[in-house]
């Protein structure tokens, strides 16, 4: 059982262009998940450039369920202003989604369905009602229905669809491909500003652009609106089970712990994707225990048996709002979609591009990335984080066939395979310098502080981290 996302079968990709030289543009945008291309889709004639470290369609929007919905767990946040703003914010995001899909033609299991929000218990029903209010006072039209799934209480909404996110990302990169250059297997490692110009380091060559737009899920340098200080990192997992009938409706809990959507593929294979719960990364390291427990629930509540697992990864910000627009002068962030990446990374685009294109945004304001978000509660999360950078610290990593050793005071990570061949890494995260925890689930070595993971052999998959881990053998 695998860390490969179901939204991968039977998807063939030819390998991208590489960037091997220097180059000048006017709008650099790093990251080509859901955030990176459709704001290259909203900039096409402004002479973008957008590249990402690996394959585009292989990142962290491949992770997600698909769902793509305004009704969520999230919608309560403390005052009107930033409710109102948020629910709208989303009903944006799914039409913008709609009308890209539609007027392109992208072939991506589009399909429309009912949404529920269902209370676990009596404070999930104080929760729903709650946001029943948020809904009506926007004029949006719900319905509650009592008995959905042996739930206490739920809410449903009908304008509402899912996607295959990867076939969706795979659309959107070949309409741009005439229109935008675009490198894959690019890594940005850092970056400077000189006479008025951004000078990015990318393959050892370097970008020169007027406008630099960071979407790499969580930003590639800490300097870039400070993240470590104003967010964290949650992990949850989904487990893919085959189903005998696709039903039209996608659904979570009020205390987002359960979310379950149907995915009904091209060869009229049907699939329920269940989740059952998600916290923060530090306490969701020990993967083999996390996706047994999957595996019992399933087969306790629905008596199906799970044929594979993949975990995900998300930036929740403290008010549970993005982090998205101009963090200094033409240069931009989005961060921070706390579980919801395709709505929250496509109203982010749209902010960011309506920044460079000159037209206002009712959303800037609410997700502006320079906003106050939390300094006591940021204070307590660099508590935790402190503990747990100091734990890797010390932990001694040891698994059946993995372990930590130290030779001439480097530590080192090794991996013994199947056909008894070792795969030697470093232990140290470059991102920050925590110590790695081997994956057993996936074959990886993963970083418990800011969720950087890397294959057997060190190559990086997902960052924060640009570097890998490799060992360089020895040459005879």
């Amino acid at each position: 059982m695998t860390n490969k996302s179901i939204w991968h079968k039977n998807i063939r990709t030819k390998r991208g262009k590489e960037l091997k030289e220097d180059i000048e543009t006017n709008i650099l945008i790093i990251g080509a998940g859901i955030t990176g291309l459709t704001a290259a889709y909203f900039l096409k004639d402004k002479d973008v450039t957008i590249i990402d470290k690996g394959k585009i369609g292989y990142g962290k929007t491949a992770f997600s369920t698909g769902k793509v919905t305004y009704l969520q767990d999230l919608l309560l946040k403390g005052n009107k202003e930033n409710e109102d703003c948020y629910l709208l914010s989303q009903i944006e995001a799914s039409n913008i989604i709609k009308k890209i899909i539609l007027s392109n033609n992208i072939k991506c299991n589009y399909e429309s369905n009912f949404s529920y929000l269902f209370a676990e218990n009596e404070s999930d029903v104080k929760k729903i009602k709650k946001i029943e209010k948020i809904l009506s006072r926007n004029d949006i039209k719900f319905k509650v229905k009592e008995d959905f799934q042996g739930s206490h209480y739920s809410i449903k909404v009908e304008d509402t669809f899912v996607i295959n996110p990867v076939k969706y990302l795979l659309g959107l990169k070949e309409k741009l491909s005439k229109e935008v250059k675009i490198y894959e297997n690019s890594i940005a490692t850092d970056f400077d500003y000189k006479e008025n110009k951004f000078i990015t380091k990318v393959n050892n060559n370097y970008i020169k652009s007027n406008y630099l737009i960071v979407t790499t899920g969580y930003p590639f340098l800490v300097s870039l609106g400070l993240i470590p200080f104003r967010a964290y990192i949650e992990k949850g997992y989904i487990g893919v089970m085959d189903n005998d009938k696709n039903k039209k409706y996608n659904s979570i809990s009020a205390n987002g712990n359960k979310s379950i959507r149907f995915y009904l593929d091209d060869t009229g294979k049907e699939y329920m994707l269940y989740s059952n719960f998600s916290d923060k990364l530090y306490k969701c390291m020990n993967n083999e225990e996390m996706t047994e427990e999957l595996k019992w629930k399933t087969k306790a509540v629905y008596n199906k048996k799970i044929s594979s697992i993949y975990s995900n990864t998300d930036v929740y910000t403290f008010d549970k709002i993005p982090l998205s627009g101009e963090l200094y002068s033409n240069l931009y962030i989005a961060t921070g979609y706390s579980g919801w990446g395709l709505t929250n990374g496509s109203i982010s685009a749209k902010i960011i591009s309506d920044g460079i294109n000159g037209y206002q945004n009712q959303y800037k304001k609410t997700f502006n990335p320079n906003r106050k978000t939390g300094i006591f509660k940021g204070l307590l999360h660099n508590m935790e984080s402190l503990t747990v950078y100091l734990s890797s610290k010390f932990k001694k990593e040891e698994q059946e066939n993995a372990y930590v050793y130290e030779k001439d005071n480097i530590k080192y990570g090794k991996y013994i395979d199947s056909k008894n061949e070792e795969h030697i890494v470093y232990i140290k995260c470059p991102h920050m310098g925590c110590n790695l925890t081997f994956n057993n689930v996936s074959k990886t070595w993963d970083c418990p502080c800011h969720s950087s993971r890397f294959d057997i052999d060190g190559n990086i998959i997902f960052g924060p981290s640009h570097y890998s881990i490799k060992v360089e053998k020895k040459k005879e």
